[in-house]
């Protein structure tokens, strides 16, 4: 159902720019109906730019093309074919496809980076908002819950925090009722002993359901973060991954400071 959406989306770019070259050729001919045909090709510029600007490369590109299409269709003689006779009118046409591709191109670098920004300052947000929500704990077992909480909540995805060897033991989970296998409990124990990423879709242990992350110090692993989906996908994409490990160091850092604020335990000797 995600790629028809996606596929209906992408389809839905490509009709809305044709429909801008539309506009502008009624533009053109309600102009050239008044005052002639000399510079109508200039209006079928804004359509090529905002094409890039709103939908990206690929639709722009289409409109360029339809737009020399176009003007040289309803403007060059003969009129309503696509037979240039004019060597004139053979170099208004191309210019006109070239400048248009080239407003394309730059039209999409625009949106591209637009979109970087608008990531970025989504990721630096999302992160900021974590950090704010782990200052916010009181204790260790508090502050695995926010993050096991939060990292399930931004994913949307299963998530279990696990520490302790040589039996790990689940210190948070989201939800709660998360179960765990024999393989599962491999992976999170080869994570937290080698610092490496084990479980589902990694090198190590992939049989498991769960894929483990480390929550490292600069002096060793604190726990592993297992991610897991119910229907069995990767819980992660490619590009989240970068997010996931900023969360990952918040949280180790929020541990650290939670177990050095620890009080020492004392001694039996030294109680008596």
């Amino acid at each position: 159902m995600a790629d028809y959406r996606a596929l209906f989306s992408s389809f839905g770019r490509y009709v809305a720019a044709q429909a801008l070259v539309a506009v502008s050729t009624l533009i053109a001919l309600w102009i050239a109906s008044r005052w002639g045909s000399a510079a109508v090709e200039m209006v079928y510029l804004p359509a090529v730019l905002a094409a890039g600007v709103w939908w990206g490369f690929g639709p722009a590109v289409l409109a360029a093309v339809t737009s020399a299409l176009s003007y040289n269709y309803f403007f060059t003689e003969p009129l309503y074919t696509f037979r240039i006779n004019s060597a004139v009118d053979i170099v208004d046409v191309t210019i006109l496809f070239l400048v248009a591709v080239v407003t394309s191109k730059l039209a999409s670098a625009i949106r591209r980076q637009a979109q970087i920004a608008e990531a970025h300052a989504t990721r630096n947000a999302t992160i900021a908002g974590f950090a704010r929500g782990l200052l916010s704990c009181s204790s260790e077992a508090e502050l695995a819950q926010t993050a096991c909480r939060e990292i399930s909540s931004i994913f949307n995805c299963n998530a279990v925090l696990l520490s302790g060897l040589p039996q790990p033991a689940t210190i948070a989970a989201a939800p709660e009722s998360v179960t765990l296998t024999p393989t599962d409990i491999a992976a999170a124990v080869h994570t937290l002993q080698s610092a490496d990423v084990a479980g589902h879709g990694a090198a190590s242990l992939a049989p498991a359901e769960w894929l483990f992350h480390p929550i490292r110090s600069e002096a060793s692993v604190l726990a592993a973060l297992g991610l897991a989906r119910d229907d069995g996908s990767k819980p992660i994409s490619e590009d989240q991954e970068p997010l996931l490990e900023s969360l990952l160091d918040q949280t180790a850092l929020a541990l650290t400071r939670a177990r050095d604020s620890q009080p020492p335990r004392r001694s039996t000797a030294a109680a008596r």
